[in-house]
């Protein structure tokens, strides 16, 4: 009999414990984790030691809540609507530690530890102090075939990894349709897996669509329907970033009513966020990556 790794949204809480390694999917404003970020935050997580390739929204809130125990990254950023302000003081006031690794190196780190091997090589990162800051990541080795000097970088093993993808079966097979970001590598090299998604389907419909099965189901731990569990960033095909949100997010977060605006996230259920946030922009959201999907064509 397969296994059903399905549960609810406020099971994670159970699943995620205070002092946690966490690395969490997405990049840019696609494809972040947004539901099960709100989630450890309802849920009064601690001390998470987040890991972010390029973090956003979802690591700013997690600053501002004061979820955060560690960060490691190569970027937060809200892109068109300013820096990350939650991250940034608390990193200049030294209440965040953090680790700051190139993109690149943060992405081979979690390949290595996914290939199962200790580091992995590659050249550069050319100019850059990141590995004179941290010996501990970042070594010097060489081509046992050529002599080149190249760059090492440990392997990283999070904990947990949680990615968001477009549908996935009881058993864990995971799919996206479009880029899936830093998620395959992420869950690769964690010691757990939990999958946020879409919608829950049926094994017959990953079967018929094998080639977008991006994550084998022996890799997942738990499978959580999330229906706009992206938001605000966006999840393509299902929904473009919602700017409007993003936007309300850029202007609350340095203000004096920002306590009310994470006291909300905090005092509701994620049925209650949708109905409360989207406001039926759900069909505009869905409407707009059609309307990219033209452009785009009609460019070509």
């Amino acid at each position: 009999m397969s296994p059903d790794k399905v549960r609810p949204l406020e099971a994670l809480g159970e699943l995620v414990r205070d002092g946690d390694s966490v690395a969490f999917g997405g990049g840019w404003f696609a494809n972040h984790p947004m539901a099960a970020v709100r989630e450890l935050i309802r849920a009064g997580r601690r001390d998470i030691r987040a890991l972010t390739v390029v973090g956003s929204v979802d690591m700013d809130l997690m600053a501002a809540a004061g979820t955060l125990g560690h960060l490691s990254f190569s970027m937060v950023t809200l892109e068109a609507f300013g820096l990350a302000p939650s991250v940034r003081g608390a990193i200049e006031s030294g209440a965040l530690p953090f680790t700051e690794y190139t993109g690149l190196g943060l992405l081979i780190g979690l390949e290595a530890q996914g290939r199962g091997v200790p580091y992995l090589p590659y050249r550069g990162p050319f100019g850059s102090d990141i590995p004179a800051r941290y010996p501990e990541i970042y070594a010097t080795t060489a081509c046992p075939f050529t002599g080149e000097e190249l760059t090492a970088v440990r392997a990283i093993r999070p904990d947990v990894a949680i990615v968001h993808a477009l549908r996935a079966d009881a058993e864990g097979n995971a799919q996206w349709d479009g880029t899936s970001g830093p998620d395959v590598e992420m869950a690769k090299a964690a010691g757990r897996v939990i999958v946020t998604c879409e919608e829950i389907v049926d094994r017959d419909v990953i079967v018929a669509n094998a080639h977008m099965t991006k994550l084998p189901g022996y890799y997942v731990e738990a499978v959580i329907e999330a229906p706009f569990g992206a938001h605000p960033t966006s999840h393509i095909p299902r929904y473009a970033m919602d700017a409007w949100e993003l936007m309300d997010y850029a202007a609350a977060v340095s203000g004096p009513a920002f306590s009310d605006y994470l006291g909300q996230i905090r005092g509701e259920s994620e049925a209650e966020y949708r109905e409360r946030v989207l406001k039926g922009r759900d069909g505009v959201l869905r409407r707009l990556v059609d309307a990219a999907e033209i452009i785009e064509e009609a460019h070509a």
